[in-house]
């Protein structure tokens, strides 16, 4: 056995099922072994896309997904994705290639030392020196990425390590993966008190109640307390849209109405929140008090005045308090809320180019209750946070950490491949599309039936948004595009364009029955952007 057999060894005992990347001159041995192992090789066009199709692997199992790369620009390209995924708290395990052991001390064709170049964006970076220490190294890197909060983990592999042979070494067990600390039961009475004693208390729901799978605690708590819910952009899902506790999502680039909500409780209590997701300086401006419910100790942020904390598994913390919190419901909120419910129910035109709020309204229709929607970053990202009326975790994909252009198409293609029996939506700018959706021609290989909605305008919309609202125009954000039917039929895709081949609730229809890949291009009014800016800066928020 050569030691990259062993390192495949050792990823078959951790379970691994895919491997997402590129292959390279410095990973073939790699490739080689994988191709004699159970292990599925994924072969995508940009070694980015490796990554996020993996991390969604790792967010939807819950195990590390697997990305491979060459050495020199296939590792620095596949950092973006490693990068995002570390943010967003997705456990994965990128493999590097690495030039060879002794060319490492000099200048050398592609070389940089990539333990180094990925320890910031990583929980956990290394290098194989020793073929010998290879079960060890794996089992880490699976442990570092999984334990709280998950993460990347990054393995560098020389290329003349790989192929040493190692004799019959085995992989370690993968039976120790940490746990969670256990909640301090002396650290609940403060908690407690200081709820007994809060007049309008909110409470932030995070990525977190999905992450741990503890929305039925979560709600149970949320209900017992009977306190306004809202949701970071990543934590939709966490209360269904419909209850009467649900206040909407915050994230908007200017405060949403429900900003009013928050600046009138008197205690914010977060549950699974990361800071990463929203800066407690857009939502906390007057610094009002707040207790904090995670897996991890909470971040030291001025805007983030923490005056109690329980850390630990959420569902055992949650399900403790629900049982001990009083009903706390207080009056006045309810009318904001429903401010922003009339906004969300209304009905807008169904003229071209179509309003956001018309493509969000035909996504939430076609998807249904099981669907998964992923949606990538750009203005499309703000109105479907906003608008989308999600009923329950991991229903809605965001990324708010990172926020890295490209996540949508690679996600939806990972979450299809670990979800077949789910229908699969990626909504898309035409900005983000262009910039990776050479892996449309991947989910056309895999047979695998995503929709993915391109919402076109021709620009950036996002940050032509704050460009107005900013100096009161917007430079350097248009660009052309391609025909997108004509580039989807390219790809071996399906294509069809709102207008010419029915509503974009007749396109969807058509699309989530024909059994391959689909775009649908959606053209968009972005002009809507700022009318809803004028909106709220009318309202006061």
């Amino acid at each position: 056995m050569n030691a990259a057999e062993l390192f495949i060894t050792c990823l078959e005992a951790e379970g691994v099922e895919y491997i997402f990347g590129v292959p390279g001159e410095e990973n073939i041995t790699l490739l080689d072994a994988i191709s004699n192992s159970s292990i599925e090789f994924i072969t995508t066009r940009h070694e980015t896309n490796a990554a996020f199709m993996a991390a969604m692997v790792g967010r939807l199992t819950g195990r590390p997904g697997v990305c491979l790369s060459t050495l020199g620009p296939g590792a620095t390209n596949m950092m973006t994705g490693v990068a995002n995924a570390t943010m967003d708290h997705a456990p994965l395990l990128a493999i590097t290639g690495q030039g060879a052991t002794w060319r490492q001390h000099k200048a050398s064709h592609q070389m940089y030392d990539l333990v180094d170049l990925y320890r910031p964006i990583t929980k956990y970076s290394t290098e194989v020196i020793t073929a010998e220490t290879i079960p060890e190294i794996v089992r880490k890197a699976f442990s570092e990425s999984c334990c709280e909060k998950p993460g990347a983990s990054h393995i560098a592999f020389p290329e003349n390590i790989a192929s040493l042979d190692v004799g019959d070494v085995p992989p370690l067990a993968n039976d120790t993966l940490p746990g969670h600390l256990p909640a301090d039961p002396h650290a609940g009475n403060p908690v407690l008190d200081l709820i007994r004693e809060a007049k309008r208390p909110v409470v932030i729901a995070g990525f977190g109640v999905a992450r741990e799978d503890c929305h039925p605690a979560f709600r149970a708590f949320a209900r017992a307390l009977n306190a306004p819910v809202v949701e970071t952009m990543m934590g939709k899902g966490a209360l269904p849209s419909h209850d009467p506790l649900h206040a909407f999502a915050i994230g908007l680039p200017n405060a949403d109405y429900n900003q009013n909500i928050l600046d009138a409780s008197d205690l914010i209590i977060t549950v699974g929140y990361d800071i990463t997701e929203l800066p407690p300086s857009k939502w906390n401006p007057d610094r009002k008090p707040v207790i904090h419910l995670d897996t991890v100790r909470h971040e030291i942020d001025q805007y983030y005045p923490v005056t109690g904390s329980l850390v630990g598994p959420l569902r055992e913390t949650l399900e403790t308090l629900a049982h001990k919190v009083p009903d706390r419901s207080w009056d006045g909120w309810q009318a904001i809320k429903e401010q922003l419910k009339a906004e969300i129910d209304a009905t807008y035109s169904v003229a071209l180019p179509l309003h956001p709020q018309t493509i969000v309204t035909a996504l939430e229709q076609a998807l249904g209750e099981d669907g998964m929607l992923f949606s990538d970053v750009g203005a499309h990202k703000i109105w479907i946070a906003r608008h989308f009326r999600a009923v329950a975790p991991n229903q809605v994909f965001l990324t708010n950490g990172f926020s890295s252009m490209g996540y949508g198409l690679s996600s939806a293609v990972a979450a299809k491949l670990i979800h077949p029996e789910r229908r699969v939506i990626c909504a898309v700018g035409d900005g983000a599309f262009l910039m990776n959706g050479q892996d449309l021609e991947t989910a056309v290989r895999l047979k695998l039936p995503i929709v993915v909605v391109v919402w076109r305008d021709g620009t950036y919309g996002l940050i032509e948004w704050k460009q107005q609202q900013a100096y009161g125009r917007a430079p350097y954000i248009g660009f052309d595009n391609p025909d997108l039917v004509k580039l989807a039929e390219a790809f071996g895709a399906k294509g069809l364009r709102v207008g010419e081949h029915g509503s974009l609730s007749a396109c969807l229809e058509e699309a989530l029955k024909y059994g391959q890949p689909v775009l649908i291009d959606c053209p968009v009014d972005y002009r809507e952007n700022l009318k809803l800016t004028d909106r709220l800066r009318t309202y006061g928020g």
